[in-house]
């Protein structure tokens, strides 16, 4: 799979939603409808208590909006894509994946990339550039390197987790009551970590590093102390969506090459 490939077949699945401009365009303005009224349910929830655990709405605005942006970078590449492993495992579709002559999983997230995310991307994007502003960041270019690295970071740890689930659809065939399960753990993360318990918090520092897409890079930025990590320890954070990424990357070519077919 090359870069050349890669675009060719974003170009034909542009191509393709674009027979239908009128459903994609209705399907965006859904999707930015319907996360605009979660920032104002947050928003009129922060204008009856002021702060969360020591968080202002625009600080808490900034925290929403970088798992959004990263969660639409990563799916873009991956829920679809995932999601659609059980079925095409159950019915023996997924055998004419393994034909072509080309790295199956690169070819998967590829052919399936989804310009839907554009809303979320939209959405995300215009209010966490609003928080910037409003929590009036000067942010040196070290800062801002670091947070592009980590809006990547987090991006690749949810693409990671969603490329698990995907792998254990050779082993289970039916997974995608995992992705409700991922959707829930990840609603702990629009929050700051200290409103959950210690329980929690370290749940998802340390088994399932969700905390790691905006929390604790939001944190970095906003000079919030955090009782797990110590402020110097931030700079490891945007390494673990690589790793976690690749672990899951790793895990999906395991998976599937002990896949032995619909009758397997």
């Amino acid at each position: 799979m090359t870069f050349k490939l890669f675009g060719k077949l974003v170009y034909l699945l542009t191509k393709e939603r674009m027979e239908y401009r009128g459903d994609f365009l209705l399907a965006v303005i859904a999707q930015i409808i319907n996360y605009t009224g979660d920032y104002i349910i947050i928003w009129l929830f922060l204008r009856k208590f002021d702060t969360l655990a020591g968080w202002t709405w625009p600080e808490i605005a900034l925290l929403y909006s970088l798992g959004l942006f990263t969660y639409a970078l990563g799916a873009s590449f991956s829920f679809v894509q995932m999601r659609e492993l059980e079925s095409q495992v159950k019915n023996g579709t997924f055998d004419s994946i393994l034909i072509k002559p080309v790295n199956p999983y690169l070819y998967l997230v590829c052919r399936g990339f989804n310009l839907g995310y554009l809303a979320h991307v939209a959405i995300s994007g215009s209010v966490l550039l609003w928080a910037l502003f409003k929590l009036n960041l000067s942010l040196s270019w070290v800062e801002v390197v670091y947070l592009i690295l980590c809006i990547i970071g987090g991006a690749m740890i949810q693409a990671g987790f969603m490329s698990v689930i995907g792998a254990v659809s050779f082993v289970w065939v039916k997974t995608n009551f995992l992705f409700t399960l991922f959707f829930k753990f990840k609603e702990f993360v629009s929050y700051p970590l200290p409103v959950f318990g210690t329980f929690i918090q370290v749940l998802l520092t340390f088994v399932i590093p969700f905390a790691f897409i905006n929390f604790y890079p939001a944190a970095f930025l906003l000079t919030k102390e955090t009782a797990l990590l110590s402020s110097w320890t931030m700079w490891i954070v945007p390494i673990v969506g690589p790793l976690c990424y690749f672990l899951g990357y790793r895990i999906w070519m395991s998976s599937v090459n002990r896949y032995q077919g619909a009758g397997g």
